[in-house]
């Protein structure tokens, strides 16, 4: 449809109605991101990161059960919600606790500066196969060899972890919740 009105403050273009108003200066659209705008974009953004962090634990975690012939996890953000209100709760003093809940638990601290991917610390975990006799059922006198049995726990089908930044330039708490729990005394993670 073409303009039969011209005036300078109105424009027909199709069945588009568009209505130009001038009052003098035009104000520059560079640099003026509405507050909302950019929260959205941030919290767009963070979402983005979780969800690939998320990934990269759940992928590293059922690489290494395969390997030893366990079945899969299953990401649970049940698991997430626990690990994250855990972080919460460390992030003054960054301690390696456990929150003693009804999950089984690992949990790693590192500094800024070692710059430790989700596979990086399940790598990490599994390492401490090295320190656990598969014949008794027993870690190497004064080696630790939990994680690596948690993480292949047979009866374990669920995994959910945080990565939480601690205060006052501390390090950072990496927390991963599994259920069902392991590690029960006297049981083999392979039965």
């Amino acid at each position: 449809m073409s303009s039969s009105l011209r005036h300078p403050f109105f424009l027909f273009t199709s069945s588009v109605f568009l209505l130009l108003l001038f009052s003098g200066d035009v104000p520059s659209a560079v640099g003026t991101i509405s507050p909302d705008v950019s929260n959205a974009t941030a919290r767009a953004r963070n979402r983005a990161r979780k969800n690939r962090e998320s990934m990269e634990f759940l992928n590293a975690h059922n690489i290494a059960r395969v390997a030893s012939g366990a079945l899969n996890l299953k990401w649970d953000k049940g698991l997430v919600h626990f690990a994250d209100n855990w972080a919460k709760q460390r992030k003054s003093d960054c301690k390696m606790t456990h929150s003693g809940g009804p999950y089984g638990e690992n949990i790693f601290w590192y500094q800024r500066s070692e710059n430790w991917s989700p596979a990086k610390v399940v790598a990490k975990w599994m390492d401490e196969r090295l320190n656990y006799n598969r014949i008794t059922n027993t870690c190497t006198p004064g080696k630790m060899c939990g994680h690596y049995t948690q993480i292949v726990w047979r009866t374990t089908t669920a995994v959910g972890c945080t990565i939480a930044k601690c205060s006052n330039n501390r390090g950072f708490l990496v927390i991963c919740e599994y259920s069902p729990s392991g590690n029960y005394e006297g049981e083999s993670p392979f039965d």
